[in-house]
């Protein structure tokens, strides 16, 4: 079964690697500058950071489960968390480059010798490092908690534990918050421009990424002994999440209202009954409706349901947020003179499924390799040991 599961995870990395080198190297100029790969950048950033809040209640705040059951799934959301940073690279890095190689020289100067630069005013920038960074940090996060498993010494220094949960949780909020000034300050995109953005990002990252997290987290609560909880705890939070949600996005909608500029980008959204199925119905309707029901009877499958269409109405709510405003600017300039239609190119499709691929490919290789249940010990790569 393991090497089975090993043999799939490297097809699917050399599937993935093939379609995103192929789709970069083919690509062409799309209709608008942001198309299909940004919005799944963002979804997926917003999963791993979500996550990463999610991880903090018990991390920071300290919550362990009515029967400590927060530390046999603790290692699995922190390992969630990081793995889902990976296609969020790909994706921004395959978007603001010509191909993989060539993404390198963002960070890379080499045309009169070989030097590294930052542009420190440049959000796209920060954007990178402060990925970097929380990156980085969920990985130190994820030793400690494997290594703490076999040193009873390491695991009675909880100042450190906190010191590092603190760091992972302010690298998150500095992610939300730059990520909304880099939507946030396209003054050519009225619907984006302001600071709504980043109060957007927060909630829905928070609703997203816990969705995530539970999908995960439930392929191993049975053998865990965990299943009640885990139908419980990721219930309440998108019981939590899922109404302000809705009210910051329907605030977003009514503001723009009043703002005739924005108001164009709007319009085409809230014309189209995807809107209603996806992002009001599918998004905030039917899974608070179900994770009510899977709350109060602490049911697993009714969980999954409500994460599901959570995950999927997710991406499709991000799409219509970031790809929509775009078209309505281009109309709004051309006037009359045409019709601006954008689809996804076969090219843009080939290097988000194989982004896609190799994130899930990860999942399976981090459950091979790494101890992330409880009483499992580190047998393989040196730095867990």
């Amino acid at each position: 079964m393991k090497w089975g599961l090993a043999g799939l995870a490297v097809v699917l990395i050399a599937a993935g690697a093939v379609l995103i080198w192929q789709g970069s190297e083919h690509r062409h100029a799309e209709v608008i500058p942001w198309g299909l790969l940004v919005p799944g950048y963002v979804y997926f950033a917003l999963v791993a950071t979500g996550s990463c809040i999610v991880n903090s209640i018990y991390t920071v705040f300290g919550y362990k489960g009515p029967n400590k059951e927060y530390e046999k799934i603790i290692k699995l959301g922190v390992f969630f968390s990081l793995a889902s940073l990976i296609p969020a690279w790909i994706m921004i890095l395959m978007d603001l480059s010509k191909g993989p190689l060539a993404a390198m020289s963002m960070f890379i100067h080499t045309k009169e010798g070989f030097s590294l630069f930052f542009q420190p005013r440049s959000a796209i920038a920060w954007m990178a490092l402060l990925y970097m960074i929380e990156g980085l940090l969920l990985l130190v996060e994820l030793i400690y908690f494997i290594r703490s498993e076999v040193s009873e010494k390491l695991k009675m220094m909880k100042s450190l534990e906190l010191v590092i949960a603190l760091a992972v949780l302010i690298a998150s909020v500095l992610v939300f918050s730059n990520l909304g000034q880099v939507f946030g300050d396209v003054m050519a995109i009225p619907a984006w421009y302001g600071p709504h953005m980043a109060v957007y990002f927060i909630i829905s990252a928070i609703a997203i990424g816990a969705a995530g997290q539970a999908l995960f987290v439930s392929l191993f609560a049975r053998s865990l002994g965990v299943r009640e909880f885990t139908a419980w705890y990721y219930s309440r939070i998108l019981m939590i999440s899922l109404p302000i949600l809705a009210f910051v996005k329907g605030w977003m909608v009514i503001n723009s209202y009043y703002n005739p500029a924005s108001w164009e980008a709007y319009r085409e959204i809230v014309s189209m009954p995807t809107f209603y199925v996806f992002d009001v119905f599918l998004l905030l309707v039917l899974p608070f409706i179900v994770a009510i029901v899977a709350y109060y009877r602490k049911n697993m499958a009714l969980l999954i349901l409500a994460t599901l269409l959570l995950v999927v109405s997710g991406f499709v709510s991000e799409y219509h947020l970031l790809i929509y405003p775009q078209i309505a600017f281009i109309q709004s300039y051309l006037g009359e003179a045409g019709h601006v239609h954008y689809a996804p190119t076969e090219f843009e499709m080939m290097m988000f499924t194989g982004s896609v691929l190799v994130y899930i490919a990860l999942l399976i290789l981090g459950v091979l390799l790494l101890p992330l249940k409880p009483g499992e010990k580190p047998k393989t790569l040196y730095i867990f040991k």
